[in-house]
């Protein structure tokens, strides 16, 4: 009867315990991810983030739109873009959604907070930490890190090649011409679009900005295009120090009464 006892309280006590380190696997949930520190703003690849903290995302091919949703709350990001909406209701994001080597990456607070979530930020380390119910995401970025300085041959280099980015026929193998001074993704974003937005080569001298401990900057130039009935264009060209490089990863244009 002992032994019997004894092999059924030591079933009992295997069992609990199982049960026990279920429990205590899921109360300490933790994901860890790479992300990057972007002009103040956390971004994080989306679909990594958002279900490691109990979401669902889904994928428009036509819209270029990711969904997520949890419980009551479904929040819409296009690509590319400062704008979402959460339930149907439209929201600014204080950094715009982007597309790096295929992955989707969106402001962190704003997607946590707005799943019902809350964040914090060490500096010290340049690492985030996204907390929801019983799941917790700590995210770590390039923050603090040291970058070299772009140096005049090379600003020169990048601006040279935004000015040939406006006719992409005149190039037989455009990726190969354009990758030491372009990103893989803004070279696809080119071909999609046929070249610049605009065929004038800006040649005035560039004005130049960059975010200590981000390696992120850009390039601008403001010029009266012929094509343009007597306004000035401000040409933007983002940079980002990228595979021992800073190369180029958007071109913008903004549109300025004289």
């Amino acid at each position: 009867m002992i032994k019997k006892l004894t092999a059924g309280l030591l079933a009992a006590v295997v069992t609990m315990s199982c049960l026990i380190g279920v429990v205590s696997a899921k109360e300490n949930t933790i994901v860890q991810v790479h992300g990057k520190y972007v002009r103040g703003y956390t971004m994080i690849p989306l679909r990594a983030v958002s279900e490691a903290l109990g979401a669902t995302v889904t994928w428009s091919k036509e819209t270029y739109t990711a969904t997520i949703t949890k419980k009551d709350t479904v929040i819409t990001m296009p690509i590319h873009s400062h704008h979402a909406t959460v339930n149907g209701q439209g929201q600014m994001l204080g950094a715009a959604s982007s597309l790096d080597g295929g992955t989707m990456y969106v402001p962190l607070r704003f997607v946590a907070q707005t799943l019902g979530g809350s964040v914090s930020w060490d500096a010290s380390t340049g690492t985030a930490t996204a907390s929801l119910d019983d799941r917790t995401v700590t995210i770590s970025t390039q923050y603090g890190k040291t970058f070299p300085a772009m140096t005049a041959a090379r600003i020169n280099a990048l601006v040279k090649a935004a000015n040939e980015s406006a006719d992409l026929s005149a190039y037989k193998q455009v990726r190969a011409h354009f990758r030491p001074y372009f990103t893989d993704a803004f070279i696809n974003k080119l071909i999609q679009k046929n070249g610049a937005v605009t065929r004038h080569k800006f040649v005035t001298k560039p004005v130049t900005h960059f975010y200590e401990e981000e390696g992120l900057g850009y390039i601008k130039q403001l010029e009266s295009p012929n094509d343009t009935g007597g306004m000035f264009v401000e040409r933007i060209i983002d940079v980002r120090y990228i595979h021992g490089a800073w190369m180029v990863e958007d071109i913008s244009y903004l549109l300025a009464s004289p």
